[in-house]
């Protein structure tokens, strides 16, 4: 007679589990691929201003990840989250909010990228245009960020292009002047696709 015992696999209990998901909420898709980085203040010695990466990885199919840190007394939690599509993303996690026995479970939202080009054709001699995009950046420092342009002189057939978040509903809005002095408006709304350039045509 043959007796074999089996031994379960012993979870870990001297570490903190992040069992997150990476979610784009605009197109409301799983964001794959993105890369992970978790970094910590220690509180150890005091405080700390500085973080430290304790680890990475990246994100599956369905956004997920999983990261173990080892237990310690943390100031904070920070992940920052990369990919190529996205606008980086910054998240910190209160360390009172992280379980002792259990997974830190959460979804974090990034951002698409898209482009809005404005193509600028003076067909009828005006005399100058301006114009301002109106769309939702979060204070995003690496999306339009002019309030207003403005383009005078003729002949002009140019194209100025800018980044900002996809998938959503984008307004160009200003005004012209015409050969005779007249000021006509200027409103045009299109949706910006996520990963992709949207074109809007000012004929004045």
């Amino acid at each position: 007679m043959m007796s074999v015992a089996l031994s379960g696999c012993k979870k870990r209990t001297d570490v903190f589990m992040f069992d997150c998901v990476i979610h784009d909420q605009r197109i409301d898709a799983a964001v794959a691929d993105a890369d992970v980085t978790m970094l910590v203040q220690r509180a150890a010695g005091g405080f700390n201003p500085n973080y430290q990466t304790v680890g990475s990885t990246t994100t599956d199919a369905n956004g997920r990840f999983y990261v173990e840190v080892d237990k310690d007394v943390f100031y904070s939690y920070r992940l920052e989250v990369t990919h190529g599509q996205y606008f980086n993303g910054t998240f910190d996690i209160d360390p009172d909010d992280v379980p002792i026995s259990t997974a830190y479970a959460a979804t974090f939202n990034l951002e698409p990228k898209a482009w809005v080009s404005v193509h600028l054709l003076n067909q009828f001699i005006s005399q100058t245009v301006s114009f301002s995009i109106n769309a939702d950046s979060d204070n995003c420092s690496d999306c339009c960020d002019w309030a207003t342009a403005f383009i005078s002189g003729w002949p002009v057939d140019s194209t100025i292009t800018c980044q900002l978040y996809g998938g959503q509903n984008v307004e160009v809005t200003g005004n012209y002047v015409d050969i005779n002095g007249g000021v006509h408006l200027v409103s045009e709304q299109v949706f910006a696709l996520a990963f992709d350039t949207t074109v809007v045509e000012v004929v004045y």
